[in-house]
């Protein structure tokens, strides 16, 4: 077995703070780490070029309260910098569901004791950060490319 989702998780807390992820962890870590699963699965996607196989099994083990719990772990042991660029993943897939989330479509009312910012503007910057983290993301698996660069078969002689 190779590295668990779990750690990408743990690592993953280090990188954001949401109240909601928070609560969540608190009441149920099993919950929590199948809410992740999804976005975690996004983030491989996300993580073309890795150089180290992303596939992943699944195995039932049991919890604390000796309850089956499917916990789900990769191949192969990610290097610290993939699991850091899984996270920038994470992330991304975290944060466009924020921005996908309909209410902040929705108008406020504005009256005297409520007032908003335009969701217009909010939604502009959400989606500029959101691109920045995409950027961020590109030129980490760029920069982990180049320093591994004679582990690419195309420069190591293979083709």
């Amino acid at each position: 077995m190779g590295t668990p989702f779990v750690s990408v998780y743990d690592r993953f807390t280090t990188l954001i703070t949401d109240y909601k992820l928070d609560n969540l962890y608190l009441k149920d870590k099993n919950s929590f780490n199948e809410f992740l699963r999804g976005f975690l699965l996004n983030s491989i996607d996300m993580f073309d070029g890795c150089l180290t196989n992303l596939d992943y099994d699944s195995l039932v083990e049991k919890d604390a309260n000796n309850n089956d719990v499917t916990n789900y772990y990769f191949n192969a042991s990610l290097k610290s910098k993939e699991v850091y660029i899984l996270c920038l993943g994470l992330m991304i897939a975290w944060y466009q569901k924020d921005i996908n989330d309909v209410t902040q479509f929705r108008l406020h009312l504005n009256t005297k004791n409520f007032k908003t910012y335009s969701e217009n503007a909010n939604l502009k910057q959400k989606s500029e950060l959101l691109d920045k983290m995409k950027e961020d993301l590109s030129n980490n698996i760029n920069n982990y490319q180049l320093s591994n660069l004679a582990k690419i078969p195309f420069f190591n002689g293979g083709v």
